[in-house]
């Protein structure tokens, strides 16, 4: 048994998550979730699992986060808690999302509808923005934009009504980022950098190092967009020691992923490599399905600027075949039309 109460090892769990310190935070939900269940707590337990789930997410331990998530639903069900219950279900749906969302949206979608349903007769706001703002952001994610927009737009209007101001902060944080995303997709730079910049703004109202970083990655993919390369490559740069610090999976492969592209599109291919190299492995530590293949056609084209041509036909090869075997076709045409490219480059020389 810990020298520690439940309820300090839970407060020491918030103190190092709002720190962006995920694995500590996960180590003292562990022992809350453990100490819970020998003292017979229920509501602390359910609890300590929930934020468990959160803490190992955040650190890009996805499986991780899914195996708690699941002892969370199963311990849920069994006390026939339905708030625990629609929260562990969000989360697996979120994770299912990290893992593999344009194959997977079809789960995801019901199960998220169906918490948001559960939310609303429970009178939990926080929940009703909760899943309100990820049904947008995964919608935007596949290309349903109208669709997304709706879900964004009811998410900020929801969230102005909690009255946790840091909460509200978070929330605008996330909802601002996934519309500057669908204003990338409509090709809008201007509103896509506005909304961006609102997102950076609410996460340092919020204050977690953390969401500033996701934050400073969506402000520097809009300016990547309006052709801002050395503002976004700024941004990057600014992000990345801290995630590599602090261990930072999901952050730290977005920025390397960026760093590298963004470093191949000012000409720089040498220097793009390791990044897109460091993404790629991450990606596939995490076993995120969708960034594996985007990974292996970023580093295929930073081969082919530095003329390793029989390199980069081997990534491509990669990329064409897992892109086929998931059933993304956009990656598919693009690995085809770099690999004709590599033949075409390997004929004139």
């Amino acid at each position: 048994m810990s020298d520690l109460s439940t309820s300090e090892l839970l407060q020491l769990y918030s103190r190092s998550f709002d720190q962006g310190d995920f694995h500590s935070a996960a180590g003292y939900a562990q022992r809350a979730a453990e100490q819970a269940c020998q003292e017979g707590k229920t509501s602390q337990e359910l609890n300590a699992l929930s934020v468990l789930a959160r803490a190992w997410a955040n650190a890009g331990e996805i499986q991780k986060s899914v195996e708690a998530a699941t002892r969370l639903l199963t311990r849920a069900r069994k006390t026939e808690n339905k708030a625990a219950q629609m929260d562990a279900a969000r989360l697996l749906a979120s994770r299912m999302a990290d893992l593999d969302l344009r194959n997977r949206w079809h789960e995801i979608r019901p199960l998220l509808l169906e918490g948001l349903e559960l939310a609303r007769q429970l009178g939990d706001q926080e929940a009703v923005v909760e899943h309100l703002s990820r049904l947008g952001a995964y919608a935007v994610e596949v290309g349903e934009l109208d669709s997304g927009l709706d879900w964004l737009q009811q998410a900020l209007s929801e969230a102005e009504s909690l009255t946790d101001k840091e909460s509200q902060a978070f929330y605008r944080s996330n909802v601002h980022a996934s519309l500057s995303d669908l204003m990338l997709k409509r090709s809008n730079h201007a509103e896509a950098v506005r909304h961006a910049e609102m997102s950076v703004g609410a996460a340092r109202e919020k204050g977690n190092p953390s969401l500033v970083a996701s934050a400073q990655l969506t402000l520097a993919q809009a300016e990547r967009a309006r052709g801002e390369l050395a503002e976004a490559l700024r941004l990057v740069e600014e992000v990345l020691p801290r995630a590599r610090q602090m261990g930072w999976k999901g952050t730290g492969q977005d920025a390397e992923y960026l760093r590298g592209e963004l470093l191949r599109e000012m000409g720089h291919p040498e220097r793009a490599e390791p990044s897109a190299r460091r993404a790629l492995e991450l990606a596939r530590e995490m076993k995120l399905k969708e960034e594996e293949v985007a990974c292996l056609l970023s580093l295929g084209q930073v081969l082919l600027a530095l003329k390793r041509r029989e390199e980069a036909r081997q990534v491509l090869q990669q990329a064409r075949r897992l892109s086929q075997e998931r059933d993304y076709a956009d990656h598919f045409q693009e690995a085809e039309e770099l690999l004709a490219e590599c033949s075409s480059n390997f004929v004139e020389n």
